[in-house]
């Protein structure tokens, strides 16, 4: 229980959206954070009204990428075996509070395994040796010990009142991927193998690992039991270990604060050799207050590409979890890590072209106002992430910034923030495990794109939630072809009720947005814009961004007044058809009475 008159949070629902709440009110859930302290600017966001932050915590000094070394951001709580030092935390969390007392702050814990603790335990390694193994029992012990040392230090601290949440990070990339990205197929996994078949009630308990090789066959399926329990494992026992630390982050602070985690990658990573396709696990437990994942970084963040969320963002919701989204938008002021801060990054490794900047100003506020959109309309959390520091540090921007969130948090207060979508999206996380590395496995991957230039709304699930929610949309979209039972039921729960779908094949992997409206017109899903440009749209609010110059038309189901946002001058009127003149890469965003 919590103590009397102490903060607390939690997420509920507003306006039928899940949302945070702090201290039984709805607070605006957009942050700032960044890696690098002595970069970042965390008084500028506050002098825009920002009140919530999150900062970076290691529990041990290790590059964050298993893949590209680098110069830990700061030395971890437990390099040290007999001597935890919270110094980091203390300090990150106070230097925030300087800038603005008033803030609240997240924790981003990075759950890393210390050199000393993997040198200690050889076999709980994966098969570098070097990193920790995520379906270790070992390893999850001493996570959750570190965890709870943490937070014990951190709830009796007396910056203690101003925490109102905790996101646990782990394995690659703090995303909770095997370090190898390859299931943590080695012999340490064997013996876990073997201990979660027989948990399981599953045959041949005895962990002798499978072939991998099966996943590069010729066909979309392979046709190894073993192989397709293996992958199951691979997945569901880095969702249980997510579940156990959020449970142990729930005991030590009696329940105060929410806590949340990045997982459930079905529509960003195809490869179920990457540990995130055991999203239900988390959706059902009941610790698990709130998703995240970075926007997609499809086509290298194409700038005409929807930047969706990484998983299914409507079963997020559908199940009462706040999805919050790490909007690490590049701008102009952008530089390789080794120009930002050479220190961290002396062999100069990252510098493919997702990590350049963006040519303008303009360039970079376009892209502000687009991901900032995506957002508000979605009804997500989010987090301007100012990875090496400096990348917002530019009066223009800020200003964008400040009155972005001003229109955020306004929009707390409507009565009905729920999806507008009539098209219902389906992915199926299980089918991962029975595919091989074919073109049909990416489907959920790239029909994104076309689906971005739809002109019309559309919510995204998880097949395991067909029957909850085939009711409330008119049609049906099945980015999965695997016959698993999930599959076969919605697909047969369609037949039975006259429910319009497209499902991909083998023989067609991606609609183009042209088919897909065609396919909308005849299921009385109705079209708002038939251009190819990026269309979003709520209850409250629409945005367009225009992937070519010219006069585009909204066409409304029914008249309703609009007014521009985000800028002094714009349109305002009322009618059912909405003609807009836009510059291409120009991102317009409206409120709808």
């Amino acid at each position: 229980m919590t103590k009397k008159n102490q903060t607390y949070s939690y997420v509920g629902l507003c306006g039928g959206v899940p949302a945070l709440f702090v201290n039984g009110s709805p607070f605006p859930a957009a942050a700032y954070m960044t890696y690098l302290r002595e970069r970042g600017d965390h008084a500028a966001f506050a002098a825009a009204g920002y009140r919530l932050f999150s900062v970076p915590v290691l529990f041990a000094g290790r590059w964050i990428n298993s893949a590209v070394d680098g110069v830990p951001f700061h030395a971890g709580v437990f390099d040290r075996e007999d001597a935890p030092d919270f110094t980091a935390l203390d300090a990150a969390v106070r230097e925030i509070l300087a800038a603005c007392p008033e803030a609240y702050v997240i924790p981003r814990m990075n759950l890393a395994a210390p050199l000393w603790w993997i040198s200690a335990h050889p076999y709980c390694t994966d098969g570098t040796g070097k990193r920790e193994l995520l379906c270790s029992a070992e390893y999850a012990r001493f996570a959750e010990k570190m965890l709870r040392a943490v937070l014990r230090h951190a709830e009796q601290s007396d910056y203690a009142g101003r925490i109102v949440g905790y996101q646990l990070a782990g394995g690659n990339t703090e995303e909770w991927f095997h370090f190898d990205l390859n299931g943590g197929h080695c012999e340490n996994a064997a013996a876990e193998f073997a201990a979660y078949l027989k948990k399981r009630g599953h045959g041949g308990a005895d962990g002798r690992l499978p072939d991998l090789s099966s996943l590069r066959g010729a066909g979309p399926y392979h046709n190894d039991a073993r192989l397709a329990s293996y992958l199951e494992f691979a997945n569901e026992t880095v969702a249980e270990l997510i579940c156990r630390l959020c449970g142990a982050a729930k005991e030590e602070t009696g329940g105060r604060v929410a806590v949340g985690t990045f997982y459930g990658y079905s529509l960003e990573v195809a490869s179920p050799l990457w540990g995130t396709h055991a999203l239900r696990t988390l959706l059902a437990c009941e610790n698990v207050d709130f998703i995240c994942s970075p926007n997609s970084y499809i086509d290298t963040r194409a700038p005409d590409a929807d930047w969706t969320e990484m998983y299914p963002a409507a079963s997020v919701r559908l199940h009462g979890k706040l999805c919050m989204q790490e909007c690490d938008v590049r701008t102009h002021l952008t530089r390789p890590l080794w120009q930002a801060a050479p220190a961290y990054d002396p062999e100069r490794r990252y510098v493919a072209p997702i990590w350049q900047g963006l040519p303008s100003r303009e360039a970079a506020l376009d892209m502000l106002r687009k991901t900032f959109c995506r957002q508000l309309i979605a009804g997500n959390g989010f987090w301007w992430f100012d990875m090496w520091g400096g990348w917002y540090r530019d009066p223009v921007l800020l200003a964008a910034l400040r009155e972005m969130r001003e229109v955020y948090e306004a929009s707390l207060g409507k009565e009905d923030r729920a999806s507008a979508a009539e098209l219902a999206v389906f992915v199926d996380e299980s089918a991962y495990r029975y595919m091989t590395d074919c073109a049909l496995r990416g489907a959920a991957f790239r029909q994104r794109v076309p689906l971005g230039y739809l002109g019309a709304p559309y919510a995204t699930y998880d097949v395991f939630d067909f029957e909850a929610v085939c009711k409330s949309h008119k049609a049906a979209l099945f980015l999965s072809a695997a016959k698993t039972e999930n599959m076969r039921r919605a697909l047969a729960l369609c037949k039975q009720n006259g429910v319009p779908y497209l499902a991909v094949s083998e023989q067609k992997t991606c609609f183009s947005a042209a088919e897909l409206r065609a396919f909308c017109a005849t299921a009385g899903v109705h079209i708002y814009c038939e251009t190819d440009d990026l269309f979003y749209l709520g209850r409250n609010y629409f945005a367009l961004r225009a992937v070519t110059a010219g006069e585009k038309t909204v066409t409304l189901p029914r008249p309703r007044a609009y007014r521009e946002l985000l800028t002094e001058d714009g349109l305002r009127g009322a009618g059912s058809v909405i003609k807009i003149y836009a510059r291409a890469n120009e991102t317009r965003l409206f409120a709808l009475g």
